[in-house]
């Protein structure tokens, strides 16, 4: 069996793109796995925190690999994984599609641990994924954000670099391009991963949306049925007075390179949409504001890993 893993931000439709390709009979998946996040984490210092000291964990499971030689442990590893998404298929399916966002994290492990895998690079226009996560699990409030703030400032980085330098044996996907041509992209995809394409309809919604209470996509496969392109103007409801226009440009050209190299986007012009939507909501600016500082505060203290414990989410950040 052959992986399939799509490397993408929380909030750019990669459940959706999960659920297209799901639809082959050649290709098996699950809503988000999350196994490597814990299995390569575990030698990796300052990773996680735990009741049994990570940091003491992490140099043991180190010089135990050295004695049984890294190399042997990462085959070991990867054999191991790869029974985890046998067992997690439901019948003879060549590949398995591990889509956990937050795999942004560990991408270079992962291609170095599974070299033969396909790699999908999903990228979705910035201020779409930030008006997603606002509305999605923040209740569009900023003094929430503090358990996104890697999701939209260090995910975004981490994707374009890791796709500039693994280009050569991936595929890079468009959010607008899938919600647009889906047919177009479907067949694109298939190629890549050397799989006939005639097949007729793609996908089938109802056979493909995943369980309720599953990982995944918590608002998008109830509320759409079919490819929909009404999620790519969704976002100019959202930053919909001065405050939040300025701080969205300010996020913009935060990322700078990265929307444009990996992501695809023109700065400029994305700026000169935000400049032109209407302030509807300017006396919610004072709010917005304060909401920004609190956010940022908690980020900036590490008080997210005290408020994680109280946070039943979890979809919410160091949970």
């Amino acid at each position: 069996m052959t992986p399939i893993f799509i490397f993408s931000a929380p909030r750019t439709g990669s459940t959706l793109l999960q659920r297209m390709l799901a639809s082959h009979p050649d290709i098996a998946t699950t809503p988000e796995p999350w196994v490597l996040l814990p299995l390569i984490s575990m030698s990796q210092q300052g990773a996680h925190l735990s009741k049994y000291s990570a940091q003491v964990s992490a140099q043991a499971i180190n010089n135990f690999t050295e004695e049984i030689g890294n190399n042997n442990y990462n085959e070991l590893l990867a054999d191991f994984v790869l029974s985890l998404y046998q067992r997690a298929s439901e019948g003879n399916e060549s590949f398995f599609i591990d889509k956990t966002p937050r795999y942004y994290y560990i991408i270079e492990e992962i291609i170095t641990l599974f070299p033969n895998a396909k790699f999908i690079f999903l990228f979705r226009n910035p201020v779409q994924m930030y008006a997603s996560v606002l509305t999605t699990w923040c209740n569009n409030s900023f003094s929430k954000l503090y358990r996104n703030k890697d999701d939209l400032y260090l995910a975004p980085k981490l994707l374009s670099n890791a796709y500039v330098k693994y280009k050569d044996v991936s595929i890079a996907v468009n959010y607008d391009d899938l919600v647009r041509n889906d047919q177009e992209e479907y067949k694109k995809i298939l190629t890549y991963l050397g799989l006939n394409d005639d097949l007729g309809t793609p996908f089938d919604y109802e056979i493909n949306s995943f369980k309720k209470g599953e990982m995944g996509d918590p608002t998008g496969q109830v509320k759409y049925k079919n490819v929909s392109t009404q999620s790519i103007d969704a976002w100019r409801k959202v930053f919909n007075n001065p405050f939040r226009k300025w701080y969205l440009k300010r996020y913009i050209d935060f990322l700078g390179d990265a929307v444009a190299t990996g992501h695809c986007y023109d700065i400029k012009k994305i700026k000169q949409e935000i400049d032109s939507l209407p302030n509807n909501n300017s006396l919610h600016s004072i709010k917005d504001f304060v909401g920004v500082v609190y956010q940022h505060l908690v980020y900036k203290f590490k008080l997210n890993l005290f408020f994680s414990s109280k946070h039943k989410n979890n979809n919410g950040f160091f949970e």
